[in-house]
Formats: structure tokens, sequence, C-alpha cells
């Protein structure tokens, strides 16, 4: 027995030196990346048994490992896992998870759904948060300009409430709307709306380029699809509460001018002949830079944000408010907002969660004229025609003023007019959603959304009576407007796999969009005292109107996805549409889709070369529609209002047409995505789109109903082009980083067919043609040839290019310049150390001309000599035989012709940012502060053009007195608790 007890005792021993010989321990340290804090009761699991430890209130952990060799997976709430192979020399092993806002790096937000980057056969450009969230303006759209080939971005005035226009991949339309599609969690937006929301409340802006990325939208997809998604609550580990707050000012972004001083435009009233009765003795005493009465240098900005996100096991949560401040470059021109925003889900049930994203904005504004029609009381043109020897203030710094005398100008002092004249809007804002999301079955999920887009809108005008200008008789008028959108939303998904090889995902759905606009305006005349000037307190009403709108989209439309071991993807989607702004013929159309990718880096003919770290080809093809005219143009109808000898009368107003339906667009896309060594990605893209059924205001015959003009679907126009982008880390290492972004995109238009066989239509617009064979945007003008040396005469090119004095319509050609730049792009770089992070991005235009009718006013050569004019006119005009100058002998008029066709390209600085994160040891003595971070900014620092206004930046052909854009300087501070 003794010698069985001592052989069961000694194999019992062999057995766990056996096993403790098969086994190991690893230790290590579980951190978040976010802001380096250790994460407690984080999952540290030996894969495929039930061996695991949670890490402790230091983030450490400590696994006895079982075997030769093991796989460990780290995991925890709210953050990405990670699985790590170690082995018995494995000793100390420190994991840092990703918080789950940085997975949105590997999703994409695409139509009705996310996508893993990587698995998108479609065109789709993302940008993050972070190029957002800090810009110092009211609005996201102006950090976007550069950052994405294609989307080209174009902020046609710097007043601080003010949209920038977008086009995605060229202008798709002669009349029709050129402007994406705006989504905004679902719900479909305007651009009006962007100042409305806070850039720091949004994830992520997904834009949209070509058919298997936007025909499943269909209707208002013809021209991209810009996808704005807001934050989530993502914190698992408490609550985490923000604070940003910003301060700065705002500047001309150029200063170059070149009018007139005084003592100048003594000696050009002297060469010319209008110095008749001037005592110039005193006039030589005032020298005003007009540019720096209407301008200020050191407009004030400020913002402040706070939110709160959080998650628990069933709810997610971001909640926010903030306020935003800022006062334009201008005389008048302020914006200021109040937001607020709570976007939760909430998982009722295993299978159902439910959800709202809900924003309430409230602004105030007032907006200073600017240039059309050049109205001298306008701060903007007055900058540049008021004479420098008219003073805009008194002695004492008070406004000079025309009640007393002590203006001296011609007209009104424009600074005493906008404070006689004021306008101020308001705007209350509310947009919503509402959804419910079942998952009924494994792999099937409903989803339900209705949303809400509600906008008030007020303005108030006043006049006061004791400004003379006004005849001792004030003015006063209101405006009110409001807008509800309502759009409801219902789809059905279901993803499934066989063989763990083969995905498919089929979705279908049916969308409604409920549109109304009711407001109206009445003015009133013959108040009598500033206190009381208001509509009711006037003797008559001299102006009233009201407005109604209405349209409707009905919508049913599906898609389907293939994955074939993650190396073939394909999907295809089908969409119809019934919108009420089309006749009866021409309501409903369908649109489609199919995308295709490759993914050659799953190959094994391409797996055994390690540097090739993503290798994809993509292809797409299909349609899209363009609904965006007048809501009731395919209607016949009558108009009221009018007077027919002291009664009301009615009056056939439109012609109509009941056959009038969609323009459709029909797009194909090839595309090439190659990532190298883990840290270059390059991104290749060519597209063709061609647009055909255009809607335009096809010229009729007076002779027809006695109308000029109606809409029709007509022609055929084509857009081709290229975009490439690289995004590469030259330098990666544990404390620095050197990062570097680029993209390019090319863009011809074309103009295939037009109406009836016509090859040419002259358009209303300054200096536009409509010529098949040329871009829509190209300019038709006559060329100018310089002036005659030998008496200054103004000479011009013929048709045929010959040399001749005389300015005929006949010799207008099509330049082969557009005012759409064909080339766009921009680059930026991002240098990273330990806390420090330096970043600029550029963005440029290039090929971009502007006909610029402030030159056209200021070297006039006499038409416009009683205001202020260019310096040029002095200095460079035509005096005596032989001068070589382009500017002609005075009283040579100027002319709309190429001379002032100026080159726009530009590029721009659009941001310089340092920042410095606070190091994690200096912040855990805080006991409270999580994270801290310190920067300043620059927004618009330089401009390169050689475009001779003050900003070369406009959204139309002609640049006329425009709001410039501003330099801003802002600083900010950070703080997460």
């Amino acid at each position: 027995m003794k010698r069985l007890f001592f052989g069961v005792v000694f194999l019992a021993i062999l057995s766990v030196q056996l096993i403790m010989a098969q086994s190991f321990v690893v230790k290590g340290k579980v951190v978040s990346k976010t802001d380096g804090m250790p994460l407690i009761g984080a999952s540290v699991l030996q894969k495929g048994t039930t061996n695991g430890v949670v890490t402790d209130i230091d983030g450490n952990y400590q696994l006895q490992i079982q075997g030769k060799d093991a796989m460990l997976r780290f995991s925890y709430i709210g953050m990405q896992p990670q699985e790590f192979k170690v082995n018995a020399q494995t000793n100390v092993l420190d994991v840092t998870l990703v918080d789950n806002t940085e997975m949105v790096d590997e999703v994409v937000v695409v139509a009705y759904g996310v996508r893993k980057k990587g698995t998108i056969a479609g065109s789709v450009s993302t940008v993050k948060s972070e190029k957002l969230e800090n810009v110092p303006a009211a609005g996201f759209d102006q950090a976007l300009q550069g950052q994405t080939p294609g989307l080209m971005v174009i902020s046609g005035s710097g007043e601080p409430s003010a949209a920038s226009t977008f086009q995605i991949r060229g202008t798709n339309s002669i009349n029709s709307g050129t402007s994406p599609l705006f989504i905004l969690d679902g719900v479909p937006i305007s651009s009006s709306d962007f100042n409305t929301i806070s850039p720091s409340d949004i994830e992520s802006i997904s834009v949209l380029k070509d058919a298997s990325s936007t025909s499943i939208y269909g209707a208002r997809a013809a021209n991209g699809v810009v996808v704005i998604t807001t934050k989530r609550g993502r914190s698992m580990d408490g609550a985490k509460v923000t604070f940003r707050a910003q301060y700065g000012f705002s500047q001309l972004t150029r200063s170059k001018w070149n009018m007139m001083n005084t003592e100048e435009r003594i000696q050009y009233e002297k060469e010319i002949g209008i110095d008749a009765g001037k005592d110039y003795d005193v006039l030589r005493r005032t020298n005003v830079n007009w540019l720096d009465q209407v301008f200020n240098d050191s407009a004030p900005l400020q913002n402040y944000e706070l939110s709160v996100n959080g998650a628990t096991e069933k709810t997610n949560y971001f909640v926010s408010g903030s306020f935003f401040d800022q006062d334009g470059i201008t005389t008048g021109s302020t914006f200021r907002r109040y937001n607020m925003r709570a976007n939760v889900e909430n998982k009722a049930t295993k299978w159902l969660k439910l959800g709202t994203n809900s924003m309430f904005s409230y602004d105030e504004t007032e907006q200073a004229e600017s240039g059309n029609g050049y109205a001298l009381n306008a701060p903007i043109p007055a900058a540049r025609f008021m004479l420098p020897y008219w003073n805009p203030y008194r002695e004492d710094g008070s406004l000079a003023s025309i009640n007393d005398g002590s203006w001296t100008g011609t007209g009104e002092n424009p600074l005493e007019w906008m404070a006689n004249n004021p306008v101020k809007y308001k705007k209350y804002k509310v947009i919503s959603t509402l959804f419910a999301e079942a998952t009924l079955l494994e792999g099937l999920t409903i989803r339900s959304q209705f949303g809400i887009d509600f906008s008030h809108q007020s303005a108030f005008m006043q006049s006061f009576p004791s400004y003379k200008p006004n005849n001792l008789q004030g003015s006063s008028g209101r405006s009110s407007t409001d807008i509800l959108n309502l759009t409801i939303t219902n789809t059905a998904n279901y993803r499934f796999m066989l063989k763990d090889i083969h995905s498919f995902n089929f979705m279908i759905g049916q969308e409604g969009v409920d549109f109304r606009q009711e407001g109206f305006m009445v003015s009133t005349r013959g108040q009598n005292n500033d206190f009381l000037t208001n509509v009711t307190s006037g003797t008559r009403a001299t102006s009233w109107s009201d407005v109604a709108a209405a349209y409707a989209y009905v919508s049913f439309f599906g898609r389907g996805e293939y994955n074939y071991d993650d190396r073939y993807y394909a999907d295809f989607s089908v969409r119809t549409d019934g919108s009420s702004r089309f006749g009866v013929d021409g309501r409903w159309a369908t649109f489609w889709s199919v995308g295709l990718m490759w993914n050659l880096r799953k190959e094994k003919f391409i797996q055994k070369y390690d540097w090739l770290t993503n290798a994809q080809v993509t292809f797409s093809t299909g349609t899209s529609g363009n609904s965006t005219i007048p809501n009731y143009d395919h209607l016949a109808l009558v108009s009221g209002g009018l007077d027919y000898m002291g009664e009301a009368g009615i009056a056939p107003s439109q012609r109509g047409n009941e056959k009038l339906g969609w323009e459709q667009l029909w797009t194909t896309n090839i595309g090439l995505h190659l990532g190298l060594f883990s840290r270059i990605n390059f991104d290749f893209e060519f597209y063709n789109k061609r647009t055909s059924n255009m809607l335009m205001e096809v010229p009729v015959s007076y002779s027809d109903g006695g109308y000029s003009s109606r809409w029709d679907n007509v022609g055929v126009m084509v857009n081709r082009g290229v975009e490439m982008s690289l995004n590469t880390d030259i330098i990666r290492t544990k404390d620095f980083t050197w990062n570097i972004n680029a993209n390019v995109s090319y863009n011809k238009n074309e103009l295939k067919e037009l109406y009836n066989g016509a090859d040419e239509y002259i358009v209303g617009t300054t200096a536009s043609k409509l010529t098949v064979g040329h871009s829509v945007s190209e300019f038709y003008m006559n060329r100018y040839a310089g002036v005659n040396p030998a008496n200054g005469d103004a000479l011009w090119y013929t048709k045929d290019g010959e040399v001749t004095t005389e300015l005929r319509e006949a010799d207008k050609v099509m330049t082969g310049k557009s005012y759409i730049a064909p080339w766009q792009g921009g680059f930026g770089t991002t240098l990273t150390w330990k806390g420090w992070s330096l970043n600029t991005q550029f963005s440029w235009m290039a090929d971009r001309w502007l006909y610029n009718n402030d030159r056209y006013m200021e070297e006039s050569n006499g038409q416009f000599s009683m205001y202020n004019q260019s310096k040029r006119l002095l200095y460079d005009r035509w005096k005596k035989p032989g001068d070589i100058t382009d500017i002609p002998r005075h009283g040579v008029y100027a002319q709309h012709d190429t001379r002032f066709l100026e080159d726009a390209s530009f590029l721009r600085l659009k941001n310089l940012m340092l920042s410095y994160t606070l190091p994690q040891n200096w912040l855990k003595k805080t006991k409270f502060i999580s994270s801290a971070r310190l920067y300043g900014q620059a927004q618009n620092l330089l401009t390169f053009t050689k475009f001779t206004g003050l900003d070369p930046e406009t959204n139309s052909n002609m640049y006329q007195a425009a709001y410039p854009m501003s330099r801003q300087f802002s600083f900010g501070l950070d703080i997460t608790f």
C-alpha cells in the first residue's frame, strides 16, 4: 500500500510539473487610446477557452496561459476588441483599445445605412469630425473646401450667416438645380440651414458621387448626395462632459486696394476738367481710405459649447448646447446663434430599439447689403465709390450726418444710412427624427423613421423719420415665413450568410416627403417718431404680399448586396419616384444602379506581396433624377393682383406643360484604390455623366398664347473627369508622426444638344451663351485687343481675328474661358510630436475666370467719374501718342469685353492650427479632468491669386462688389471631464 501511495503522489507531482511546463504567465496593462486612462474591468480571455481575467482599478491584468501558445482577446464595452498571439517568451503585453468613436474610420455612412470601409463599390468620400469641429465659422461648409476630390465648395459671400455653394463633379443642368441633396440624420435639408447646425455636433460627412451610392435616393440625386451624421453617445465608463471655448477676430483676407487717395483724386479731376468750383485747399485736409471705414480689421467672434455623452448596456446619449456670436467684417453684419441637440437611443427590449436625433436653434442676423445694383448707400459698393475727401465722421468721432450738413458727400453717408435703415432677421429651427428599429428574426431589421424639419423666419425693417432723406416720414415692414417639411421612411433589411463565404444583404423601403410653406409681407409708411417706427404706427400700407407653396414626393426603393469571401462585391439598387412638380404624363420615373468591386488583396497571387496592403478595383453605372424646378410650372395658371379700372382682375400667367418630366442622369464610374506599406493610400477614379431630358425654360413664340418661354425636357449634356487622392504617413514612430494628404480633380463639361435642333442660345446673364460643343459656363464676349498707341482708341478683334476700332455684337466669340473651374483640389500636412500637433490645409482652383464688373466701374474713362476711380486711370491711361497701355484715352468709355475678364484661379491656406494636448500625468493630479487641449488657428490666412478684386471666390460669373471672405484668427480650449 505504501508503494502504491508513493506511486500516486509521484505521478501527481509529475503531472503538475508537466502541466506547469506547458503553461506560462502574461501580464500587462490595458488603457484607452482616447485619453490614455486605464480601463477598469476590461476582459482578457484566452480564445477558445473559459480561461480569463478582468483588469483591476489600475488597468493591470495577469493571466496564466494553458499550453505552449495562445490567442488572447482583449475587449471592453464601447471599444474595438483586439487579439494578440502570445507564447512562453511573452512576459509583458500592454494593450491600447480604440474607442468606438474611432471606428468611424472603419465605417462609412452611405444611403440608408453604414458599410465597412473597403466593402463599397460606389464612390464615397468621408470627412471626419476632427476636420469640422474647431473651424471658427457658423457652418461646417467652409471646412469642406479642398478636403474631398470632386466636391467644389465656393463661399460666395463672407457674410457670417451665408452658406457656401456646393457642386459635385461639375454642373449637370441648364436651368434646373445643380446643388447636391443634403441629408441630415435621414432628413433632407436646405443649404440655407447649414448655419443652424453646430459643426461640433457632426460625427462625419459622406459625399456620395456615383450611381452606385446615389441612385438609391433617386429623386434629386442627380447632383450627388451629402450625408451628414451627428454624434452618438459612446462612453461606456461613465458620462463624459466636454467644454469648448473659442475666441477670435476676423479681418479682410486681402487688403489690395487700388482706389485714388485725395491728392490723386484732385490731380485726376484737374486732368479731366471736373475741378470747377472746388476748394482744394479745404478738400486736401481730408484723406479717407474708405476700405478702412467700411471693413473692420478686428471683428470679434466667440463660441462656447458644452456636451455630455455616455452609454450603458441599453441606452446611449449625446446632449449638447452651444452659443456662437460673430460680427461680420462690414458695418451692419452680425450673426448670433443658440443651439441645442439631443441624440438618444434606447434598447427597449432584446428586439426593439427606439431613438431620436433632435436639434433646436435660434439665430439673429443682420446682413450688410452687397453689390447687386451698386447702391451707394450699401457699404461694400460705397467703399469703392465714395470720394477720399468725403469723411463719414465728424471731428468728435460721431457719424457725419446729412441732417446737419456735416456730411459733405453726394447722396447719403452709407454708414449713417445703415444706422437709420436697419433690417434684422430671426429664425427658429427644429430638425428632429424619431425612429423605431425592430429585429424580429436573426438578420432581419425593420426600421421606421419620421422626420420633421420646421423653421419660422421673420424680418423687421425700419426707416427712421428723423433721417432727412426719409422726408420726416418713417417706414416699417415685417415678413414672416413658416416652412414645414415632413419625411417618413420605412425600410426592411435582411442580412445572412451561407457557408461562411457568401454574404447577402437585401433592403426594401418606402419614403414620402411633404413640403409646405406659408408666409406674408407687409410694409407701411407715415411714421413720425423714431421710437414708434413699427408697422402699426404707419398711416398707409405701401406694399403687401403673401406666399404659399407645396410639393410632395412618394418613393419606393430596393437594394441588394452580395459579398463572396471578401473578394468579390456586387450591389444593385432600384428606385421609383413620383413628384408633384411634374405633369401627369411625366410624374413617375425609375432609377437604377449596379456596382462591382474586386478586392485583389484577398487573391492568393497577391497575398505574397506584403507591401501591398490594399488593392481594389471598382465599377458602377446607373441613373438618378433631378426635379429642382418651381413647384407649379407644369400647370397652366392664371394669376390675380391685377388692377382693371379699379377692379381686381386676373389673367393667364403661364402656359404649362403636362408632359413635363424628370431630368435624368446616367453615370459610369471606374475606380482603383491602393494601399502600400500600411501607410500610403492612393485612390483614382474616372467618371462619365450624361444628362438627358434636361429641364429648361425653352423660348417660344409670343404668338403661341403670348408667352415667351415654357419649361420642357430638352437636350443632352456630358461631364467627364478624373479624381485622384493621396494620404500617407511619411514618418510614424511612437512619439512623432508626419502625414501628408492631397487631392486633385478635373472635370470637362460639354453641351451636346439643345432644343428643336438649335445649336446656340444667348442667355440673359452677362457674357453667356449656350453653344453645342462648348461648356455651359463658357464666356461669350468681344475680345479686347488693347489701345492704339497713336490716338488712344480702344481696339477689338473681329470674329475672324482681325483688329478693328468698331465694337460689334457679331464679333462676339466663345472665349474658351469658364467661370466654373475645371481643376480643383487641396493638400495639407499634419505633424504630431508627443502632445503637440501642427496642421495645415490648402485649397485651390485653377483655370477659373470671372468678369470683374468693379473694374468696369472704376476704369470707366469718364462714364462714372463723379465717383472714385482706380489709380490706373491716373497713371496708366493713354495720354499722348506713343503711350503703350491697356486703358484708352479719357472719354472712350469702358465696354463689357474681355478687358475685364480675369483669371480667378487661387491657392488659399484654408487652415493653419497649432495645438497642445496636456500630458495625462498632469491631468491625473486634478482627479476629474480626463483630457485638455489648447490651440490657436488661422482660417484663410494666405491667398495667392492674379484676380484684382478683394476676393476670388464668388458663385457667379460676375464679380460685383461682393462681400469678401474674411481671415480669422482664433484661440480655443477643449476640456473633457
